[in-house]
């Protein structure tokens, strides 16, 4: 059910949205879908070519988490639209006891949240003649509270849409 709501929410984000240039004569925002640790939505909004703002909505271990990263951004090798990215930020998440996490107690009532701090690495492909971006990365996370611990194996590949 939740993976069919991301999806329907995706479409219509995609539907509404025009391709347009932004203010500075460049794609502003993308958006799109994110898969790996954990099913997702993403959207990043790029103040300049090598700033920009990612979050990142995904539900993982029956919970779901939301994540807002800066990423600054720098040219690969001289490959045309391929960049590698480097940043930090921090999450929440919330997740219900009985879950199949791994590290939560099932001896707690109701629902844990978690909140932590991320970093995150990766690299992205801009495609010349449609706006669509693929980007592969690796989101370690530290968890504070209940989980006061690293969770190093967060990762995923996001398609977006740039507007």
């Amino acid at each position: 059910m939740l993976r069919k709501t991301l999806v329907l929410i995706f479409i219509l984000t995609a539907t509404l949205c025009q391709a347009q240039r932004g203010r500075r004569g460049m794609l502003e925002y993308a958006a799109g879908g994110r898969a790996g640790t954990g099913t997702g939505l993403t959207g990043q909004y790029f103040y300049t070519d090598a700033h920009v703002i990612e979050m990142i909505l995904y539900a993982r271990w029956q919970g779901f988490s939301t994540t807002l990263l800066y990423e600054h951004h720098m040219q690969m090798f001289d490959v045309r639209g391929l960049k590698w990215y480097l940043g930090a930020g921090a999450h929440a998440s919330l997740y219900p006891v009985g879950t199949n996490r791994p590290d939560i107690d099932n001896d707690f009532v109701g629902h844990v949240f978690l909140p932590g701090v991320d970093a995150i690495i990766g690299m992205e492909y801009f495609f010349h003649n449609v706006p669509l971006m693929i980007s592969v990365d690796l989101k370690p996370e530290y968890n504070f509270g209940i989980v006061n611990r690293p969770d190093l194996t967060n990762g995923g590949i996001s398609l977006r849409y740039r507007f």
